[in-house]
C-alpha cells in the first residue's frame, strides 16, 4: 500500500525535477500559474497538493498529470528563495 505522505512528497520532487528540466525557476513557474513563488515552493515540498493544483502545474509545465506520478530521479532539491537570473 502507498503511504499518502510519501506519495505527495514524491510528486513534489517530480514537480521540481520537471520544472528544472523545462528551464524554469520557481518564480517563472509561479508567473505561468498566476501565483507567488512560495506556492510553487510549497508544492515542490509536497505541501497542500490537491488534484486541482497538480493539473494546473502539469499544464504549466506542458506535461500530463500522470508524469507527476512517475518516480523522481534521485536529485537534491535546493530549498529557499530562488535567485533572480542576471
Amino acid at each position: 500500500m502507498e503511504n499518502p505522505d510519501a506519495l505527495v512528497h514524491k510528486v513534489g520532487r517530480k514537480i521540481a525535477e520537471l520544472r528544472r528540466k523545462a528551464g524554469l525557476t520557481q518564480e517563472e513557474l509561479a508567473e505561468k500559474l498566476g501565483v507567488g513563488w512560495r506556492y510553487v515552493s510549497r508544492a515542490e515540498r509536497g505541501e497542500n497538493l490537491t488534484l486541482q493544483t497538480m493539473v494546473k502545474i502539469a499544464n504549466a509545465l506542458g506535461v500530463r498529470v500522470k508524469a507527476l506520478l512517475n518516480e523522481p530521479r534521485n536529485v537534491a532539491i535546493k530549498t529557499g528563495r530562488p535567485r533572480k537570473r542576471r
